[in-house]
């Protein structure tokens, strides 16, 4: 195979060369990338699967022994995941430091100044309903692998290192709000005991987690409405812009 691809490179002689490499392979990464070097003379790298468990200490590495930039990242293995790559930020992500700022980007990535403005109007008028909800963890999902953003958050990541965390973690959430109808998503007070029960049912939970969802929900809810009593919202709001 590298006989393959150093007589393609001479084919074809490609502007830029990229090496894509797992990051969880540790000291074999180092090793491929030095062989793949000496034959291709490789322009960059790409840094893939950079998940919550990998770090990333196999980026210091490559670019100790091969001397090229890392110029991508990606916490998977699809385009969708791939990133930038920016030193400071994986310095502080080796030292367990966190990346608030690559969260923040994602977050504006998905953000929606129209939607917010709706979203912020209901909050004020207490109407924040399941509906609203659910268009919150949709956003959250494109933004992409859940334990990797939990540990861009500083302090996060390493508490996570161990805990699976899945990205199907909001599916059981979903399956609920999908089993309401459009007005009971719209009207929370609508739920009572035997649309609970109907709920549950039709979502295939068992009755104490739709009935800790709607405490969860309700608990939400009023801390919502105590911040709005004190002005946060438009506090946060004043920050935003």
């Amino acid at each position: 195979m590298m006989a393959e691809v150093a007589n393609i490179k001479n084919a074809v002689s490609p502007n830029e060369i990229l090496f894509v490499v797992d990051s969880m392979t540790g000291q074999d990464a180092v090793n491929t990338a030095k062989a793949f070097n000496d034959r291709l003379d490789f322009s960059g790298v790409v840094l893939t699967k950079l998940d919550g468990d990998t770090r990333g200490g196999a980026a210091l590495s490559i670019k100790y022994t091969v001397n090229k930039p890392i110029k991508f990242i990606s916490s998977g293995e699809k385009m969708d995941t791939l990133d930038v790559f920016y030193p400071d930020r994986m310095a502080q992500r080796i030292l367990g430091m966190g990346d608030i700022t690559s969260l923040v980007e994602k977050a504006q990535e998905q953000f929606d100044e129209e939607q917010a403005k709706k979203l912020e109007k209901k909050i004020r008028k207490n109407k924040f309903d399941f509906a609203d909800f659910k268009a919150q963890l949709e956003q959250i999902k494109k933004m992409g692998n859940l334990k990797d953003l939990m540990g861009m958050i500083p302090g996060v990541g390493k508490h996570i290192k161990d805990i699976d965390i899945s990205d199907d973690s909001f599916k059981g959430i979903e399956a609920i709000i999908n089993s309401m109808t459009p007005q009971e998503r719209a009207d929370p007070d609508l739920i009572d005991s035997s649309r609970r029960r109907r709920i549950a049912k039709g979502s295939g939970k068992d009755i104490t987690e739709v009935n800790s969802f709607m405490k969860q929900f309700e608990q939400m809810r009023e801390m919502m409405k105590n911040m709005n009593k004190m002005n946060m919202f438009g506090k946060t709001m004043g920050m935003r812009k």
